[in-house]
């Protein structure tokens, strides 16, 4: 007769962990569709892109007022609008769902953590009315104000960059690797902005639930992936507790994420800070820099002063890296214009 063993529970860094991976898997599954539909805007743009690259090479040293004369040109540029207009209607749609589906996993997650040590939400909220807290999602938000540019903004870049290609005299490869680089910085854009709105859905889902129980969480976490690619700032809060009145405003694709701290059980987590000393010294200059490590090596700030923040049009109060000068005190460099 065998007995069988009970089942063991898993810890709370395991929770977080697997709750990290699983809203990592929706936002990497957001971006590949995001990806796939941009390669064939792409792909349906290179028929023009080629038919000017002809006859712009039938031309000796062509001018940027030859080039504008082409119709090979303005059917470019008539096509990127349209494509880029297009496309922009399907980033909001993929932002709109993916911030839904965002808070709902972020609500059942929230659930599921408490649940595993014995602990329930009394106060229930759902998906549909944490969507109609988040400014950033409303009709008049910069947000949609921003994507709303999206189309205007990356067929200017395209004709301007085309345009800085012929005054260069730049050849043929090097107006098609432009062109690329261009298109690419298009896509870029919009994952920026479907990634963070996404990412901050959930964070928001998050906290509105520790808003709405306190009389079991009074508090949460700061929890990043500890990992060599982790920014500074994220590191430097990891771990780190905070009450419910603040908020983890994470910068641009930011993924770490508040763990409720509950009152009647706690489990200490690792610092960022601690996390970092076990690193080795190129390890740490690689994640931190050089130079700034030989000032924190130096004694010249405490780890904790690398996150700082910043105002953002869309979000608010973001959190931002202290870059070196601010960190010892000095002027911002000058950067040459």
């Amino acid at each position: 007769m065998s007995i069988q063993k009970a089942a063991r529970l898993p810890t709370a860094t395991e929770l977080a962990i697997a709750f990290k991976k699983a809203i990592d898997r929706q936002d990497a599954a957001a971006l590949l569709r995001l990806a796939k539909t941009y390669r064939e805007l792409y792909t349906r743009l290179l028929p023009k892109m080629d038919s000017l690259i002809l006859a712009m090479s039938k031309l000796d040293k062509p001018t940027t007022g030859q080039m504008h004369r082409l119709a090979q040109y303005k059917s470019l540029l008539t096509s990127a609008e349209e494509e880029f207009n297009k496309y922009a209607a399907y980033t909001e749609i993929e932002i709109r769902t993916g911030t839904r589906a965002a808070a709902e996993l972020a609500i059942k997650q929230t659930n599921a953590y408490l649940a595993n040590f014995g602990l329930a939400m009394p106060h229930r909220i759902n998906a549909d009315s944490v969507i109609n807290m988040l400014g950033y999602l409303q009709e008049d938000s910069p947000l949609w104000k921003r994507l709303g540019y999206y189309s205007k903004d990356n067929t200017i870049k395209l004709a301007d960059a085309l345009a800085g290609a012929v005054s260069f005299g730049f050849g043929v490869a090097q107006v098609t690797k432009i062109f690329e680089r261009i298109m690419g910085g298009g896509l870029t854009d919009a994952m920026r902005m479907t990634q963070t709105a996404v990412l901050h859905a959930h964070r928001d889902a998050t906290h509105a639930q520790f808003i709405a129980n306190e009389d079991v969480v009074d508090g949460w976490v700061w929890w990043s992936t500890k990992s060599p690619n982790t920014c500074m700032a994220c590191l430097a809060n990891h771990g780190k507790v905070f009450p419910n009145t603040e908020r983890l405003n994470g910068h641009y694709k930011c993924h770490c994420i508040e763990i409720p701290h509950v009152k009647i059980w706690s489990e200490p987590e690792q610092t960022g800070e601690e996390w970092f000393s076990t690193l080795s010294e190129a390890q740490q200059k690689e994640m931190m820099g050089a130079q700034t490590w030989d000032a924190w090596k130096g004694g010249a700030f405490n780890f904790s002063d690398l996150s700082g923040h910043r105002h953002d049009d869309v979000y608010g109060d973001m959190t931002a890296r202290v870059p070196l000068w601010e960190l010892l005190g000095a002027e911002p460099p000058i950067r040459n214009k």
